[in-house]
């Protein structure tokens, strides 16, 4: 349960939209390693016990140490191995996220939640690529969502199908958040957005501001939120991490929406 009022039964979200579960093959993955962790360290532990009763018997107890520590760092490392590895099956037993028409499900293991679309205050969006200039071998995508009583959610890539469920999950969630900023913009009232706020006369971060006149195409790429001037080209744009941005999609479009109405 994510709020103290009675929540809502999952029978009252409305149509079933879509399921997401762990990726088969890391749950396989995960498995796998915690099996060779457990076997590793049985096996390497018989190793280490034979070595210490051979030592022992054949050059006194100054010996043991000598002839066993190899078999006790095998040991300690496959303990490691299968450790982690049990700690992620037991995390992940039963990972699944269900979104429906008027909200969503998301459990782990025992525990169950249901996060209704109008709860979600804030939408978090992470992309990390890996690799050197144009050689990328791997990317990571994160979804965070956090809710009206301070409840994070992170969703990543282990689950089946990650990109599909972050539109749906804006396509529900953001037209209601715009509603209510622009309620509050009309007003005369500032929008804050990480780092970023979004006054009625424009756009500022720390000690930097430009005004709505000022404000050149903003661009979104390589990780940054750039916003430039375009009276004064030379002059250093705002510029800002989009994983520091909550909401960024919106944050870009009423950026464009202002600037398009004081031109």
């Amino acid at each position: 349960m994510t709020t103290g009022k009675k929540r809502t039964p999952q029978k009252d979200l409305g149509t079933l939209i879509s399921e997401h579960r762990l990726r088969r093959e890391l749950a396989i993955l995960s498995s796998t390693f915690a099996a060779i962790g457990l076997g590793g360290t049985v096996i390497a532990g018989i190793v280490a016990i034979w070595r210490w009763n051979f030592a022992y018997s054949h050059y006194g107890p100054v010996a043991i140490w000598r002839w066993t520590a190899p078999a006790l760092w095998a040991v300690f490392c496959f303990s490691l191995i299968g450790l982690f590895s049990l700690l992620y099956v037991s995390r992940s037993k039963n990972l699944h996220v269900c979104l429906h028409a008027s909200g969503m499900t998301f459990q782990r293991g025992r525990r169950r939640e249901i996060i209704l679309w109008e709860e979600i205050r804030s939408i978090h969006t992470a992309a990390v690529r890996y690799g050197l200039s144009s050689l990328v071998w791997g990317a990571q995508t994160t979804l965070v969502l956090h809710t009206n009583n301070r409840r994070k959610i992170r969703l990543t890539q282990v689950l089946t199908d990650l990109n599909s469920l972050v539109e749906t999950v804006k396509h529900h969630v953001y037209p209601g958040l715009l509603t209510g900023y622009r309620q509050i913009i009309n007003q005369g009232g500032s929008l804050p957005f990480g780092p970023l706020l979004l006054t009625p006369k424009g756009v500022q971060r720390d000690r930097q501001f430009l005004g709505w006149q000022e404000i050149g195409k903003v661009y979104l790429g390589r990780g940054f939120l750039s916003i430039p001037s375009r009276q004064n080209r030379k002059s250093r744009p705002i510029r800002v991490p989009v994983r520091q941005v909550p909401n960024i999609d919106l944050c870009v479009q009423l950026i464009q929406h202002l600037t398009a109405s004081q031109t």
